[in-house]
């Protein structure tokens, strides 16, 4: 089966991928976990990734991809890549590393403080308000909920690769 469908092949390779970037930042310095520009760099290994796998799949196939299976495809990857890469945060942040929560919030403090001029006093309160208690504590149902939401904007770029796919 991992043979035939090329969207969960990538997908592992993909998340396993993402995986191992972030256990190593994490073996360096917890706190370059939460560095935005790790997951910015993500999406762009996903998205380079799904491209792949659609045009494995247009080769694969011998000719023109159907919008359809494009968007089966490339949504497939990101599916997978981010179901490995949540198994691995919530393993990481909720069972392994509990003390990952006071890292985090020390890293969104600060990253608050330096960035306070550019918020209302109103927002700045809402921000800091959002760090204390147990907003940040890592747990199976707000993973889950996490891991949905992202798989929305994911669609969207997947909409975007198909389109892009099914034209060549």
């Amino acid at each position: 089966m991992l043979k035939q469908n090329i969207g969960v092949k990538y997908g592992i390779i993909a998340g396993g991928i993402t995986v191992g970037i972030y256990l190593l930042f994490y073996l360096i310095n917890k706190e370059l976990v939460f560095n935005s520009f790790l997951n910015w760099a993500t999406v762009g290994l996903y998205l380079a990734i799904a491209w792949k796998a659609i045009d494995d799949e247009r080769q694969a196939i011998g000719g023109k991809l159907e919008f359809q299976q494009a968007l089966k495809v490339g949504f497939t990857v990101f599916v997978v890549a981010n179901l490995v890469y949540y198994l691995y945060y919530y393993l990481l942040h909720g069972v392994f590393d509990l003390g990952l929560e006071e890292v985090q919030r020390a890293v969104m403090s600060e990253t608050l403080e330096a960035r306070k001029g550019m918020l209302s006093e109103e927002q700045y309160n809402a921000f800091q308000e959002s760090l204390e208690g147990d907003g940040l504590k890592v747990g199976l149902q707000n993973t889950l909920l996490t891991y949905a939401r992202s798989l929305i904007g994911y669609f969207l770029i997947s909409l975007g690769l198909a389109a892009l796919a099914s034209r060549k």
